[in-house]
């Protein structure tokens, strides 16, 4: 059995009034042991509140996938709550900048956001096919005839022009989705951000298989409707790998009823981000435990890259994969930390 197959099994369980026989496992354990493959000692931690994550296994080369587990004392309604303010909400140490977007997106959205020093200076040498930095043809074009590198304010004026650029993506993408998505030209393939996040929806068939009104509700916003449904636009600059990387997200929060007591699915959807990423999809389930004292949250992390290469690809893809499993690991410690108040 596929983990993405397995998790939605999992969900499709909790989803449904099946109950559980005295004899067997309650969920999640049977799930965790037989197909993510964690050991006794690594369930008994989970059962402490401890956070538990691991690397899987990927299609291809691009994608990187991992997945996580913590039991949390609390409801998934206190997590709902928490979650209505998700920069609050995802703000960590590695995160030391973070904002969302209003709706529709105004540039003082960004007052926030510092873009690194480093990147607006590579921006200097960036063409098409040729960057340092993920761009667009648009923001690339404007650059070379916006910016005059000798003023005494082109780093003002680039770091405007970026922000000025990623307000109008956002307000594209809240008008058209998937298909508003940019593509980028810092390498010599230009790349569509729209065709990687289908290849992760395509690696996922336990979404429609199992929560298929979920699915399509992200296939196709802003055009369909789903209720208990809310969605946010919101930015970050993390610390996680290699250098700084500033990011755009979609998250959708949607409340599932689990047995008579309410659940959640919460879906993050990378639109952008400055380096190695080019799409992005994490689905965190939450799902109450057999005797009502908390719940598990369950999340699952795919993204596609730009595979590194030359004689240190090895080591830099290790330390990408090792960022990823962290990203995953310090989420699901902060989710913990924002509900049960520590």
């Amino acid at each position: 059995m596929s983990i993405g197959r397995g998790l939605a099994l999992l969900l499709s369980l909790f989803m449904s009034s099946a109950a559980v026989s005295s004899a067997q496992e309650p969920p999640p354990r049977p799930f965790l042991r037989k197909v993510i493959g964690l050991t006794d000692t690594q369930l008994a931690a989970i059962d402490k509140g401890t956070v538990v994550t691991k690397l899987l296994p990927s299609p291809d080369k691009p994608e990187i996938a991992a997945f996580g587990v913590v039991r949390i004392t609390g409801t998934p309604a206190t997590l709902q709550q928490k979650l209505a303010d998700f920069p609050s909400f995802r703000k960590v140490p590695q995160i030391p900048e973070i904002g969302h977007f209003s709706h529709p997106p105004r540039l003082e959205d960004l007052k926030g956001l510092n873009w690194p020093e480093a990147d607006v200076e590579a921006l200097k040498r960036c063409k098409v096919g040729s960057c340092d930095v993920k761009l667009g043809t648009a923001s690339l074009e404007r650059l070379a005839k916006e910016v005059d590198w000798k003023a005494p304010d082109a780093m003002a004026r680039v770091t405007a022009l970026i922000k000025d650029q990623m307000v109008a993506y956002a307000k594209a993408y809240r008008a058209g989705g998937t298909d508003a998505m940019a593509s980028t030209v810092d390498k010599n393939q230009p790349k569509a951000y729209a065709d990687e996040f289908r290849t992760l929806l395509r690696n996922s068939p336990y979404l429609p298989e199992y929560v298929p009104a979920f699915h399509q509700y992200l296939a196709a916003y802003p055009k369909g409707s789903l209720p208990n449904t809310t969605d946010t636009l919101f930015w970050t600059k993390d610390e996680f790998g290699l250098k700084p990387v500033v990011s755009i997200y979609h998250a959708t929060v949607h409340q599932v009823d689990v047995q008579g007591r309410p659940g959640l699915l919460v879906a993050i959807k990378t639109l952008y981000a400055s380096h190695f990423f080019n799409a992005g999809l994490e689905i965190m389930a939450a799902v109450p435990t057999q005797d009502g004292t908390g719940f598990y949250l369950l999340d699952l992390y795919r993204t596609r890259i730009d595979p590194p290469t030359g004689m240190l690809s090895g080591v830099l893809m290790g330390k990408v994969k090792s960022g990823v499993e962290k990203g995953v690991g310090m989420n699901l410690t902060t989710a913990k930390a924002r509900v049960e108040g520590k």
